[in-house]
This record gives structure tokens, C-alpha cells and sequence, in this order.
């Protein structure tokens, strides 16, 4: 383990120290290195110091953006399906993002291919080749993202906020620009800014994992050490004049929900007061017992969800505040946000309530070192904005030296009601009075879990002391195999109500203990079961053990607790009806199982959410909740025959029953294909083209697995031709939905509303040569490497790992299936493929779902 640094509150709790190699080549590129051995990984993460705040003369263009899409398009000697293979045949994922101030390129995968994803992401930084046909095709896939972008209303709020609080500063303007600037933007603007920002001396790449520095350095100078430095004079950034007096707008959307938003002007990154505006943001808008959380949703009812927070560059930011609610209660809301500040700048917070928001930002800095691509993109960001590796260090130090008067002394100074920026989106509505490859898969943490039995309550127990964290999941079958049509929903609504109070605990203090500590809970469900969770830090797994148990064992059901999780459950589901791909796959989803239960979702409906009572409630937690239904899971630093004594205490009352179904029965439905069309004022096209397959214990299901993996990346045929040769989408894949006694297998696209038949022609003929010849034996390969490399990927955390195997355990594939998953992947052979393939994806078994604008 590298060295460590005291914590905050709790000498026991420590953060490890990002020490980094820094090398930097006579060209002026930086190559920071950091070794982690803990698992066979690496990420590769080459860093631009440009982003949209940098494009001068052609601001609020999207040139960055523009730019980050060009360099999967080709170099002098890879073509875009080239590095897409090349990534992919060495078990990597690649993707990119463009953000203000930054564009980051980045490989995640098996640490013996680092040299080979550095080579790759070098090729494409510096040889990229700009041909103009291929930017004239990218160019119309970023406009079918910017129609995305605007049919979303957060991302409406958003840069709605963006322009009414900057007027000077770049920040105003959209990472993805313009409609209107970006259609003029020529091939010579995008090859001006690839040549102005993309030098040696503009850039830096961060690399994390199991790799040999030495061997890794002097590869990287070799692939780079004889790139020309060229002159490069910093982006001058114009100043933000201080907002003086309040600034209003609302946009018209179509949507069921109002989204309300005040912002105020806040300072850059590294100013000494943005550890004060995180934790307040934290105090005002994170987690149940947050202070708008609990005015706001819980108390006066007026929204279904709340956040805020700052975000900034270096030179300056936004502090903001935001509500969802239902549009009648827009104009309350927005005064309760304010009046929320107002008493927090008034009395300021309570020292529990800081000492809550220190523990939890120690928590949330310990989580994102979990895996080699976090730990690669906090040394990157503190690189950027520092110049220094002890950027986290320094900060928690700012968090720790907080006091409650100097917290009310930041908000005070930086949140005057009478300079903020007010803006909403939503629909035109009266308001209402306010109410009030050959790769070794063997990780060093890929021990299996110790399994107890408790007297018919499974507990599975994995040590895990990396990182002083512990994750704990209770799942019970539940969800839609349980309910009926006239409780759908039920499963959903009753894990939420079990927030609502026990008898031994009021709400507020559920939403409040973890929290308190640094940690999370939650109580959620899928179609399939129920869960609750905690995420704790080591030494509060007993509190975390005690407060699930509670909550199993003796919920208090109120009614006005239903009342308000009814609320946000039917504000879920009329949200679900504003995305386009959402409603083509429900759409589909409910016509390929047409009368069975997996035609309907966690969500229910809104008539069986209405409908649904106390007893309800009760009756649904009283056949799922009990030892023969359910599986325990802890993975984390912890010692397993204590957690096992702890869980047999705490859990001694939980009644005997049985499973809520038998998971390995079959549902069939006969539904028929067919095709049906849904009308959206959207400006995107959808179409979904699914078909019926298997339930996840067939042996056909691995199969479609890798089916779905060769369909849905960058490589893919579909990518390659939809997107890529004809540019007729900005997304297209494929989806697998292995359920408990059913499944279903769905191809989409998104596309423009004049395209939709010509993607539908195309897709149907890649669908019938998939059907009729299976996967190519290059496509299978690389199939199964990126698989393993995702599999590998996955066992970074223990809260996935908790989750997964404890799911497995229940549904009856064990709780060592995930363990004996790559086995069963590299069994499967190309007449697998191609049977699977024949035998469910023929496009005479269609069920076509068209969604496009009215």
C-alpha cells in the first residue's frame, strides 16, 4: 500500500496518498506514473488542457467537442475500425470526454497491453487524420446529440443557468455548442484547433495499475519523446463581471415536471473558499437528511428531488441550487430554496452537522481510489488545476479546519438573495399558495466470499482490506414476479415507505445516522427483488448492521409516508414518458412479454400506483421479508465471524417463510411480432427492434451475452456502418435482458426523424446477417476480451461485488457464479453463437418500436 495520510476526524480511517512518478520530456509532455498492483488493470489517460472555454474567436462553437469525436476517426495508419480493434483485441475500453477546461482520452483494461493502449491513444492525439468527408458525417452525428441534448430538460436547465449567470466568460455557452455557430465551422476551424491546443507542451497523460515504470516510461518516450514542441501561448479568458441585482428566465418545455434553479457566481477551483461551498452544498443538498431534502421533499412536500453544489474551473464557477417538483408548486419551491439558504446563513450549521459533511467527504475521496481509472483521474485533476499531486490533501485539510462560523460567513458572502440567478423549465402552469484475450482473471481480491447459513438466512462475508470501507446489501425476491396487475409497483413503493420510520427510529433519524458518518443507505427494487444497502466506512458496520435490521423488522408503514412515495414514484414514471429510447423500450419490452409479469416495470403504473394502500404495503413486505427469501452480503474491511455474530443478533427475530417464487420457472409469452409507433414533440427518432429470448439460467444466455457485447461497442458492425460509414445516428447497440423466467434481446438507434426508415432498412439487414452467420471469429474474440477485461473491471468495488453475488446466490446460480462466469464465456463456441443467433434474432421474430416526433 503507498503511504498514508492522517484523516480528518477518525485517526483509524486512512486515505492513501497519491504519490506519482512525474517525468517530463524535453518536448515539455508530462508522464505522470503511479504503481497499483492490487489488481491486474491499468488506465491510460491522456490529458489536453483544452476544453470549450478555450476556443477564442469561435466560443460557443463546440470545436473541443467537435475535436474529441474526430480522433476515433482515423490516423495516418489506423482507421477508425483499427483502433476500435486494436482496443478492443487487447481486452481495453476506450472512451473520452470534453469538459470546460479539459479533454481527456482514456483506456481502461489489462495492465500486459499498457504499452499497446499508450501507442494507441499517442496515434490518435497525434496523427490524427482529419479527412473532410469523415468530419461532414461526425458533424451530423453532433447535431443528433445537440437534438438530444435538447429534448432533456435538465440539460435545458442547465444551460439555461450557464447563460443567464456568465455573460462574458466562456462558461456561458455549452460544452456541445451551438446549433447556429456550429454549422460554420469548416474543416480548416477544427484542423486550426487540433493544431493550435494538441502539442506536447498543452498536454500530460496519467497512467495507474500493474504496470513496470520503467519499462512504461521508456516506452512512452519512445512514442512520444520526438513530438515537436510548439509555441503556445495560454487561452486569455475574459473576466466575469460581479453579478449586481437578479437575473430571471424560464424556458417552455414539454415535460410533466418543473425544474426551478438559483445560481450565484462563486470563485475558481483552488480559491481557499471552495471547500466552505462544497460543504455547504453538501449541508444544503446531499442525501435524505440534507437540509433541503428535508424541507422541501419530506416536509412541505413541494418537490420530488433536490441538489446542490458548486462547480467550477480555475478561474471561477456557480454555486446552485435545485428543485424538481410538480409545476403548481414551482413558485413555492423556489421560496423554500431560498428561505433554506437564508437560515443557514443565519444561524449556520450545527457541529454535527459539519462534522457529518467532513466524514462524508473523507468517505466519498476514499471511494473514488477504488479502482485505477479514478485514481488516474484524481492525479490528472489535481495535475490541472494544481500542478501538484497533494491537491486532495490540501483540500481536506481546508474541509477539516471548517468551522460553523466561518461555513455561515461563506454562504453569507457568497449567496446574497439580492444577486442570484433564478431560472426554471417546465410547462406554462397557474401556481398554488406554498403549503409549507489469454489473460489470467485472477485478481488479488478475487477470493470467494465465506458462506453461512443462519438458520435459512443466507450471509455471504468477503474481507476485503484494501480501503477501510464496507459494503452491505439484504435483497429479497421481489418485484414484478410477485405482484399482481393491480399492485404493480408494489415492491418499489414498499422498500421506499420502509424509510418512512420504524418503531424504534422516526425518519429523520434513518436519513440521517449513515449519513452522519460518512455514509449511505438505501432501500430500493428492481423487477426482481428488493434491496437494501449501506455504505459505511470500517468501524460503523455495526451501526449500518443495526439500522438495516431495524428497518426489516419493524417499519411503521405511515400513511402519509405512502402519500409521499406514491407522489415521486408517478413523477418517475410520467419522467420515463419524456425520453425517447425509454419509451421505445417499454414500449417493446411490454408487446414481447404482452401478458405476462415482465411486461410491466419496477415503476408499476400510474393507476396501480394510485390504487396502492397500507395493506398493500404491508402484505408485500410480510411475504418477502423473511430468512428462506433472502441473502445477506458484506464485502469490506471486516472480520467475517464477527459480522456472522452481529448479523445472527440482529437479525434472530426475521420469521421463517418462503421465496416469493420459484426463480427458475419459465413465463412464455405468445405475444406476436409486430410493429407499433409511439409520438413524441421530441427532436429525435428512436426506433427499438426487440425480440424474445431465454431467462438468464439457460445456456443460450451466455451466448447472447457476448452477442450484446459485439453489438453495442464502437467496433461493432452496427457502429461501424449506422453511424460511422453512413452517419445516419449518434448512438446505436444493443441490449440483453436476461430475467428470471423470460428474456428479451433489443437492438436501437437514435436517429433523425427524415433517417428513421433508412436506419431501419439498415439495421434490419445487419440483423438477418447476424441471424443467418452468427459473429465473425474476429467479432467473438474481441467479444470475449472486452468482456473479461469488464469483468475484471467490475470487482474494483465492493459494492457491486456484494451486489452481484448476493443476487446470484438468490436467484439460484450461486454465489460463486460470477467466478465461474469466465469458463463458461470461453466455452462458447462460434455454432453456439450462430445457433443462439438463428434461433432468436431472426427478423421474422421481430417487434418493431418506431418512436418520432408528432
Amino acid at each position: 500500500m503507498p503511504a498514508l495520510i492522517p484523516t480528518l476526524s477518525e485517526p483509524s480511517l486512512d486515505i492513501p496518498r497519491l504519490d506519482a512518478q512525474v517525468h517530463t520530456l524535453p518536448n515539455g509532455l508530462e508522464i505522470l506514473l503511479r504503481e497499483d498492483a492490487d489488481h491486474p488493470l491499468v488506465s491510460v489517460q491522456f490529458w489536453i488542457r483544452a476544453g470549450s472555454i478555450h476556443e477564442e474567436n469561435w466560443t460557443g462553437a463546440g470545436l473541443a467537442h467537435c475535436v474529441e469525436h474526430m480522433l476515433f476517426k482515423g490516423t495516418q495508419k489506423r482507421s477508425a475500425e483499427d483502433i476500435t480493434k486494436h482496443i478492443q483485441e487487447r481486452g481495453g475500453y476506450v472512451n473520452a470526454y470534453t469538459s470546460f477546461n479539459r479533454t481527456v482520452y482514456w483506456i481502461d483494461g489489462l495492465a500486459e497491453h499498457t504499452e499497446g493502449y499508450l501507442d494507441i491513444l499517442a496515434d490518435m492525439v497525434r496523427n490524427t487524420r482529419l479527412d473532410p468527408a469523415e468530419l461532414a458525417r461526425e458533424q451530423d452525428v453532433i447535431r443528433r446529440e445537440m437534438a438530444m441534448d435538447h429534448d432533456d430538460p435538465d440539460s435545458t436547465l442547465h444551460h439555461l443557468m450557464q447563460a443567464t449567470a456568465f455573460r462574458k466568460h466562456p462558461l456561458g455557452h455549452p460544452i456541445i455548442g451551438h446549433r447556429a455557430v456550429f454549422d460554420q465551422v469548416s474543416h480548416a476551424d477544427v484542423s486550426a484547433f487540433i493544431a493550435r491546443h494538441y502539442v506536447p507542451n498543452n498536454c500530460f497523460v496519467v497512467i495507474t495499475g500493474a504496470f513496470d515504470s520503467k519499462k512504461i516510461l521508456k516506452a512512452a518516450t519512445k512514442l512520444l519523446g520526438d513530438w515537436k514542441r510548439s509555441p503556445f501561448e495560454p487561452v486569455h479568458l475574459p473576466s466575469e463581471p460581479p453579478l449586481k441585482g437578479r437575473r430571471e428566465e424560464f424556458r417552455t418545455f414539454p415535460t410533466d415536471q418543473t425544474r426551478v434553479s438559483l445560481g450565484w457566481q462563486a470563485p475558481g477551483e483552488a480559491h481557499p473558499d471552495k471547500a466552505a461551498l462544497d460543504v455547504i452544498g453538501f449541508l444544503l443538498g446531499s442525501g435524505r437528511s440534507s437540509r433541503l431534502y428535508q424541507e422541501l421533499r419530506e416536509k412541505r412536500r413541494l418537490a420530488h428531488d433536490v441538489w446542490a453544489g458548486a462547480w467550477c474551473v480555475q478561474e471561477c464557477g456557480l454555486f446552485q441550487v435545485e428543485a424538481q417538483c410538480d409545476p403548481a408548486d414551482a413558485d413555492p419551491a423556489r421560496s423554500a430554496l431560498f428561505e433554506v439558504i437564508a437560515t443557514l446563513q443565519e444561524e449556520g450549521p450545527q457541529p454535527d452537522e459539519l462534522a457529518k459533511a467532513v466524514r462524508a467527504t473523507l468517505n466519498g475521496q476514499l471511494r473514488s481510489l477504488v479502482s485505477t481509472k479514478g485514481q488516474a483521474a484524481s492525479i490528472g485533476n489535481s495535475w490541472l488545476i494544481s500542478g501538484t499531486l497533494d491537491l486532495a490533501a490540501r483540500y481536506l485539510q481546508a474541509v477539516r479546519d471548517l468551522t460553523p462560523g466561518r461555513v455561515r460567513e461563506v454562504a453569507r458572502h457568497y449567496l446574497p438573495p439580492e444577486n442570484v440567478c433564478v431560472v426554471s423549465v417546465g410547462p406554462k402552469t397557474k401556481s398554488k399558495p406554498a403549503k409549507r484475450s489469454q489473460v489470467s482473471l485472477r485478481s488479488r481480491t478475487s477470493t470467494r466470499p465465506q458462506r453461512y447459513d443462519l438458520d435459512g438466512l443466507t450471509l455471504l462475508v468477503k474481507p476485503n482490506p484494501r480501503l477501510p470501507l464496507v459494503s452491505l446489501r439484504a435483497q429479497f425476491l421481489a418485484g414484478v414476479l410477485a405482484e399482481s396487475d393491480t399492485h404493480a409497483g408494489v415492491t418499489l413503493a414498499s422498500s421506499q415507505l420502509l424509510l418512512k420510520g420504524t418503531s424504534n427510529r422516526p425518519a429523520a433519524q434513518i436519513q440521517s445516522e449513515l449519513e452522519n458518518l460518512g455514509g449511505s443507505l438505501q432501500c430500493s427494487a428492481d423487477a426482481h427483488r428488493r434491496v437494501l444497502g449501506a455504505e459505511v466506512m470500517r468501524g460503523d458496520e455495526a451501526t449500518a448492521i443495526d439500522l438495516l435490521a431495524d428497518l426489516i423488522l419493524h417499519p411503521s408503514l405511515p400513511e402519509d409516508g405512502l402519500a409521499l412515495v406514491k407522489k415521486h414514484q408517478l413523477a418517475s414514471i410520467r419522467e420515463e414518458k419524456e425520453d425517447p429510447l425509454t419509451v421505445a423500450l417499454r414500449r417493446a419490452r411490454a408487446e414481447v412479454f404482452s401478458g405476462k409479469p415482465f411486461a410491466r416495470t419496477a415503476n408499476g403504473t400510474e393507476a396501480s400506483v394510485k390504487a396502492l394502500d397500507i395493506p398493500a404495503c404491508r402484505s408485500a413486505l410480510s411475504r418477502t421479508l423473511n430468512r428462506e427469501n433472502g441473502v445477506i452480503t458484506v464485502y469490506g474491511d471486516v472480520d467475517p465471524k464477527a459480522i456472522r455474530d452481529q448479523i445472527a443478533a440482529s437479525f434472530h427475530t426475521l420469521p421463517h417463510g418462503k421465496p416469493a417464487y420459484d426463480p427458475r420457472r419459465t413465463h412464455t409469452s405468445r405475444s406476436k411480432p409486430g410493429r407499433w409507433q409511439e409520438k413524441l414533440d421530441k427532436e429525435q427518432a428512436v426506433l427499438v427492434i426487440g425480440f424474445r429470448t431465454v431467462d438468464l439460467h439457460h445456456p443460450s444466455s451466455v451466448a447472447l451475452s457476448l452477442i450484446d457485447e459485439a453489438c453495442s461497442d464502437m467496433g461493432s458492425r452496427l457502429f461501424n456502418r449506422i453511424r460511422e460509414e453512413l452517419g445516419l445516428a449518434y448512438y446505436v447497440g444493443a441490449q440483453t435482458f436476461s430475467a428470471l423466467s423470460c428474456g428479451a434481446f433489443y437492438f436501437y438507434v437514435g436517429t433523425a426523424p427524415h433517417q428513421l426508415d433508412q436506419a431501419e432498412a439498415e439495421m434490419t439487414i445487419l440483423i438477418k446477417d447476424l441471424a443467418e452467420k452468427g459473429l465473425t471469429p474476429d467479432e467473438l474474440d474481441r467479444a470475449r476480451t472486452t468482456w473479461k477485461s469488464s469483468w475484471l473491471r467490475s470487482q474494483q468495488g465492493n459494492g457491486p461485488m456484494a451486489d452481484v453475488t448476493g443476487w446470484n446466490e438468490l436467484n439460484g446460480l450461486g454465489h460463486d457464479h460470477y467466478q465461474r462466469l469466465p469458463a463458461l464465456v470461453a466455452a462458447v463456441t462460434p455454432a453456439d453463437i450462430q445457433a443462439a443467433a438463428r434461433t432468436f434474432l431472426h427478423p421474422k421474430k421481430a417487434f418493431t418500436v418506431r418512436v418520432t416526433r408528432r
